[in-house]
Protein backbone atom coordinates (compact mmCIF):
# COMPACT_ATOMS: atom_id res chain seq x y z
CA UNK A 1 0.00 0.00 0.00
CA UNK A 2 1.04 3.36 -0.95
CA UNK A 3 1.63 6.04 1.53
CA UNK A 4 0.20 8.69 -0.43
CA UNK A 5 -2.98 6.62 -1.67
CA UNK A 6 -4.25 6.34 1.92
CA UNK A 7 -6.78 8.52 3.15
CA UNK A 8 -6.85 8.61 6.94
CA UNK A 9 -10.01 10.35 8.03
CA UNK A 10 -12.80 7.69 7.24
CA UNK A 11 -10.77 5.53 9.53
CA UNK A 12 -10.04 8.11 12.36
CA UNK A 13 -13.50 8.99 12.30
CA UNK A 14 -14.64 5.52 13.04
CA UNK A 15 -12.41 4.87 15.24
CA UNK A 16 -13.16 8.34 17.00
CA UNK A 17 -16.91 6.83 17.25
CA UNK A 18 -15.65 3.94 18.90
CA UNK A 19 -13.95 5.67 21.55
CA UNK A 20 -16.51 7.92 22.07
CA UNK A 21 -18.59 5.18 23.25
CA UNK A 22 -16.26 3.66 25.33
CA UNK A 23 -16.28 4.32 29.06
CA UNK A 24 -14.97 8.57 29.64
CA UNK A 25 -14.38 10.17 32.41
CA UNK A 26 -13.07 13.91 32.44
CA UNK A 27 -9.95 14.21 34.38
CA UNK A 28 -11.36 15.03 38.42
CA UNK A 29 -8.92 16.40 40.89
CA UNK A 30 -8.40 12.86 43.07
CA UNK A 31 -7.24 12.04 46.46
CA UNK A 32 -3.78 10.65 46.42
CA UNK A 33 -2.41 7.30 48.97
CA UNK A 34 0.76 7.17 50.09
CA UNK A 35 2.76 3.79 48.74
CA UNK A 36 3.42 0.98 50.59
CA UNK A 37 1.35 1.77 53.48
CA UNK A 38 -0.39 -1.63 53.73
CA UNK A 39 -2.39 -1.98 56.89
CA UNK A 40 -0.23 -3.69 60.01
CA UNK A 41 -3.25 -6.31 59.93
CA UNK A 42 -2.95 -7.55 56.16
CA UNK A 43 -1.66 -10.56 55.48
CA UNK A 44 -1.75 -11.63 52.15
CA UNK A 45 -0.02 -10.55 49.25
CA UNK A 46 1.99 -7.21 49.04
CA UNK A 47 1.79 -6.53 45.71
CA UNK A 48 1.52 -2.79 44.04
CA UNK A 49 -1.94 -3.68 42.09
CA UNK A 50 -2.92 -4.09 46.13
CA UNK A 51 -1.72 -0.59 47.19
CA UNK A 52 -3.77 2.02 46.05
CA UNK A 53 -1.84 5.65 45.22
CA UNK A 54 -5.03 7.53 43.95
CA UNK A 55 -8.75 7.42 43.55
CA UNK A 56 -11.18 9.73 42.13
CA UNK A 57 -15.17 9.57 41.98
CA UNK A 58 -16.98 11.71 39.31
CA UNK A 59 -20.69 11.99 39.01
CA UNK A 60 -22.49 13.53 36.18
CA UNK A 61 -26.36 14.57 36.09
CA UNK A 62 -26.83 14.53 32.52
CA UNK A 63 -25.79 10.79 31.91
CA UNK A 64 -26.83 9.75 35.74
CA UNK A 65 -23.58 7.85 36.21
CA UNK A 66 -20.39 7.92 38.47
CA UNK A 67 -17.19 6.80 37.39
CA UNK A 68 -15.45 5.12 39.96
CA UNK A 69 -11.48 5.01 39.08
CA UNK A 70 -7.93 4.81 40.70
CA UNK A 71 -4.47 4.05 40.21
CA UNK A 72 -2.52 1.47 41.65
CA UNK A 73 1.33 0.82 42.85
CA UNK A 74 1.55 -2.07 40.10
CA UNK A 75 -0.60 -3.08 37.60
CA UNK A 76 -4.12 -4.25 38.25
CA UNK A 77 -4.37 -8.25 38.05
CA UNK A 78 -0.71 -8.94 38.69
CA UNK A 79 -2.58 -10.58 41.89
CA UNK A 80 -5.16 -13.21 41.06
CA UNK A 81 -6.97 -13.14 44.51
CA UNK A 82 -7.08 -9.79 44.23
CA UNK A 83 -10.49 -7.73 44.42
CA UNK A 84 -11.62 -4.36 44.79
CA UNK A 85 -14.55 -2.78 47.59
CA UNK A 86 -15.71 0.91 47.10
CA UNK A 87 -17.50 1.80 50.00
CA UNK A 88 -20.32 4.46 49.85
CA UNK A 89 -22.00 6.49 52.19
CA UNK A 90 -24.97 7.66 50.63
CA UNK A 91 -26.51 9.65 53.59
CA UNK A 92 -26.94 6.67 56.67
CA UNK A 93 -22.67 5.94 56.74
CA UNK A 94 -22.51 3.29 59.28
CA UNK A 95 -17.98 3.24 60.71
CA UNK A 96 -18.43 -0.31 59.45
CA UNK A 97 -14.63 -1.38 60.63
CA UNK A 98 -14.72 0.98 63.85
CA UNK A 99 -13.96 -2.32 66.09
CA UNK A 100 -10.48 -2.61 63.81
CA UNK A 101 -10.06 1.52 64.78
CA UNK A 102 -10.84 2.43 61.68
CA UNK A 103 -13.93 4.73 62.43
CA UNK A 104 -13.58 7.13 60.35
CA UNK A 105 -14.35 4.85 56.72
CA UNK A 106 -18.37 5.52 56.91
CA UNK A 107 -20.53 3.36 54.09
CA UNK A 108 -23.93 2.42 53.37
CA UNK A 109 -23.47 0.12 50.26
CA UNK A 110 -20.22 -1.60 48.47
CA UNK A 111 -19.20 -1.98 45.17
CA UNK A 112 -17.93 -5.13 44.37
CA UNK A 113 -15.02 -4.76 41.32
CA UNK A 114 -13.59 -7.88 40.36
CA UNK A 115 -11.52 -7.77 37.15
CA UNK A 116 -12.14 -10.20 34.53
CA UNK A 117 -15.22 -11.78 37.09
CA UNK A 118 -18.47 -10.53 37.60
CA UNK A 119 -18.54 -7.10 39.64
CA UNK A 120 -21.44 -6.06 41.71
CA UNK A 121 -23.60 -3.55 43.48
CA UNK A 122 -24.42 -4.64 47.04
CA UNK A 123 -28.33 -5.34 46.75
CA UNK A 124 -28.93 -3.68 43.37
CA UNK A 125 -27.02 -6.92 41.62
CA UNK A 126 -24.28 -7.27 38.52
CA UNK A 127 -22.79 -4.54 36.81
CA UNK A 128 -23.25 -4.64 32.96
CA UNK A 129 -20.75 -6.38 31.09
CA UNK A 130 -17.87 -3.97 29.79
CA UNK A 131 -18.43 -1.40 33.37
CA UNK A 132 -15.22 -2.27 34.47
CA UNK A 133 -11.96 -1.21 32.49
CA UNK A 134 -8.46 -1.69 33.36
CA UNK A 135 -5.26 -0.60 31.94
CA UNK A 136 -1.96 -0.99 33.31
CA UNK A 137 -2.54 0.10 37.20
CA UNK A 138 -5.75 2.05 36.46
CA UNK A 139 -9.01 0.55 37.23
CA UNK A 140 -11.83 1.91 36.09
CA UNK A 141 -15.77 1.50 37.03
CA UNK A 142 -19.05 3.07 35.17
CA UNK A 143 -22.21 2.64 37.73
CA UNK A 144 -25.67 3.50 37.15
CA UNK A 145 -27.19 6.07 39.56
CA UNK A 146 -30.01 3.21 40.24
CA UNK A 147 -28.19 1.39 41.65
CA UNK A 148 -26.62 4.26 44.02
CA UNK A 149 -30.38 5.95 45.18
CA UNK A 150 -29.75 8.62 47.75
CA UNK A 151 -30.13 7.09 51.58
CA UNK A 152 -30.19 11.01 53.51
CA UNK A 153 -28.12 13.01 50.78
CA UNK A 154 -30.47 14.87 48.98
CA UNK A 155 -27.59 15.72 46.50
CA UNK A 156 -25.66 12.82 44.56
CA UNK A 157 -22.21 14.91 44.92
CA UNK A 158 -22.57 15.19 48.70
CA UNK A 159 -21.73 11.21 48.79
CA UNK A 160 -18.34 10.01 49.93
CA UNK A 161 -16.21 7.44 49.17
CA UNK A 162 -13.47 5.05 50.67
CA UNK A 163 -11.72 2.24 48.73
CA UNK A 164 -10.15 -1.08 50.40
CA UNK A 165 -8.15 -3.91 47.93
CA UNK A 166 -8.80 -7.30 49.41
CA UNK A 167 -6.68 -10.43 48.39
CA UNK A 168 -9.38 -12.79 48.30
CA UNK A 169 -6.99 -15.66 49.34
CA UNK A 170 -7.46 -14.40 52.88
CA UNK A 171 -10.54 -14.33 55.17
CA UNK A 172 -11.27 -11.30 57.09
CA UNK A 173 -10.25 -8.03 58.20
CA UNK A 174 -6.68 -9.71 57.61
CA UNK A 175 -7.94 -9.70 53.34
CA UNK A 176 -7.66 -5.88 53.65
CA UNK A 177 -4.62 -4.20 52.56
CA UNK A 178 -5.04 -0.35 52.50
CA UNK A 179 -7.91 2.12 52.82
CA UNK A 180 -7.92 4.87 50.40
CA UNK A 181 -8.26 7.55 52.25
CA UNK A 182 -6.46 5.99 55.33
CA UNK A 183 -8.97 6.76 57.93
CA UNK A 184 -11.79 9.08 56.28
CA UNK A 185 -14.42 9.26 53.12
CA UNK A 186 -13.30 11.65 49.99
CA UNK A 187 -16.12 13.21 48.27
CA UNK A 188 -17.80 13.21 44.84
CA UNK A 189 -16.59 15.32 41.58
CA UNK A 190 -18.97 17.04 39.16
CA UNK A 191 -17.77 15.84 36.19
CA UNK A 192 -18.59 13.50 32.48
CA UNK A 193 -19.19 10.75 32.35
CA UNK A 194 -19.91 8.09 28.78
CA UNK A 195 -21.97 5.01 29.08
CA UNK A 196 -21.05 1.60 28.85
CA UNK A 197 -21.68 0.67 25.35
CA UNK A 198 -23.81 -2.20 24.49
CA UNK A 199 -21.62 -5.30 23.46
CA UNK A 200 -23.26 -5.38 20.00
CA UNK A 201 -23.38 -1.84 19.50
CA UNK A 202 -19.20 -1.93 20.07
CA UNK A 203 -18.36 -4.99 17.99
CA UNK A 204 -20.54 -3.51 14.99
CA UNK A 205 -19.04 -0.39 15.32
CA UNK A 206 -15.41 -2.07 15.41
CA UNK A 207 -16.44 -4.30 12.37
CA UNK A 208 -16.54 -0.81 10.75
CA UNK A 209 -13.42 -0.09 11.60
CA UNK A 210 -11.81 -3.76 10.58
CA UNK A 211 -13.70 -3.10 7.31
CA UNK A 212 -12.14 0.15 6.46
CA UNK A 213 -8.84 -1.12 6.84
CA UNK A 214 -9.42 -3.65 4.50
CA UNK A 215 -10.53 -1.50 2.18
CA UNK A 216 -7.97 0.58 2.40
CA UNK A 217 -5.85 -2.31 1.76
CA UNK A 218 -7.25 -3.46 -1.30
CA UNK A 219 -6.81 0.37 -2.78
CA UNK A 220 -3.19 0.21 -1.63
Amino acid sequence: MHLKHFTPRPLLTALGLLLAAAPLAHAADAINDAAGDYLGSFTGAHAGDLDVLSATVLYDATSHLFSLSATFAGNVGTTPSAFFVWGVNRGSGTAGFAAQGVGGVRFDRVIFLRPGGTSSVQVAGNLAPGSVTWSGATLTAIIPEAMLPSNGFANKLDYTWNLWPRDGAVGGFAAISDFAPNNANFTTTAGTVTAVPEPATAALMLGGVLGLLAWRRRQG
